[in-house]
């Protein structure tokens, strides 16, 4: 049984929306002070005369929509599922509610979706459930915030093969929220470049990624 005191600080830590599954348990009686330390899974709050460690079965997850190389079947696939990288749960396939230009462009070849709402498609992509270390994961992959920005965007579901959210599974056509990695920061001539509702490495436009690893080859010393 948790003290009245552990119990305060598990409320407030709970409060914080910083984690869920919050589990509490007094270790000892330290020096008086009050001070927080944070690690992943584990947090130890130093409050009055108690030390109390918090672990969290279960921690906060967010939602990401991918459009271009981390789709199924596509060249970045599978950082998603790699576990150095964090954790990541496809859920579903969607589209935005709002058209958006998703091009493809510089000498790599990469898919970009711009930030101009209202301009070129209803793009498809991939609802996927990550955890903290992968979306730290995919912000350094996507050079947040100097190349793409990670920002929230409105979704319509086109079929949901994730776990049920409530009890059930949002039906096709319902409306969802998810984070996009997209841009601000552009060339002028971008927005005249094709757009694609649906993006595909091997398409018939031709203009296959070049990986990072193929990137790094080439600027490799003879």
């Amino acid at each position: 049984m948790c003290s009245s005191r552990t119990r305060l600080v598990a409320d407030w830590w709970t409060g914080s929306g910083l984690q869920t599954g919050l589990c509490t348990r007094v270790l000892k009686q330290p020096p008086a002070e009050h001070h927080l330390r944070h690690t992943p899974g584990e947090a130890e709050l130093l409050l009055g005369h108690f030390q109390v460690r918090m672990c969290f079965p279960f921690l906060r997850m967010a939602r990401v929509f991918v459009y271009g190389t981390l789709k199924k079947g596509q060249p970045n696939n599978y950082r998603m599922f790699d576990s150095a990288n964090g954790t990541a749960e496809f859920l579903a396939s969607a589209r935005t509610t709002q058209k958006y230009p998703l091009i493809i462009t510089t000498e790599y070849n990469i898919p970009f979706l711009l930030n101009l709402p209202g301009q070129g498609h209803l793009v498809q992509g991939e609802i996927y459930k990550v955890d903290d270390l992968m979306l730290k994961y995919l912000d350094a992959l996507e050079s947040v915030p100097t190349m793409y920005q990670r920002v929230l965007v409105k979704l319509e579901v086109v079929e949901w093969s994730g776990e049920a959210e409530g009890g059930e599974r949002p039906a096709a056509g319902s409306i969802t929220e998810a984070f996009v990695y997209n841009t601000t920061t552009y060339e002028p001539d971008w927005p005249s470049l094709p757009c694609y509702e649906s993006y595909d490495s091997y398409g018939e436009h031709g203009l296959e990624y070049v990986t990072r690893e193929a990137r790094d080859r080439c600027h490799l010393p003879e």
